[in-house]
């Protein structure tokens, strides 16, 4: 799996593939999520991000750091 971790400032693609290696990662780690939700409830999205930076898994913590950044830029 590609894991995206560079530029959060990029373009919808690269946002979308962020989007995707986070729901692919939590899966990893034994969660859902509902990537609708995510990106519409703020409260949602914060918990999942929270979870992602509990993990032991530092692949997905680095993407939730990334993930944070572009959906404060997000206008939910």
């Amino acid at each position: 799996m590609h894991t995206l971790m560079g530029n959060t400032h990029g373009d919808q693609g690269s946002h979308l593939l962020l989007e995707v290696d986070f729901k692919w990662l939590m899966a990893g780690q034994g969660y859902t999520v509902d990537p609708e939700r995510l990106l519409r409830d703020p409260a949602y999205a914060d918990t999942c991000l929270q979870c992602a930076q509990r993990s032991r898994c530092t692949a997905l913590q680095a993407c939730a750091l990334n993930l944070r950044e572009v959906l404060a830029q997000t206008v939910h």
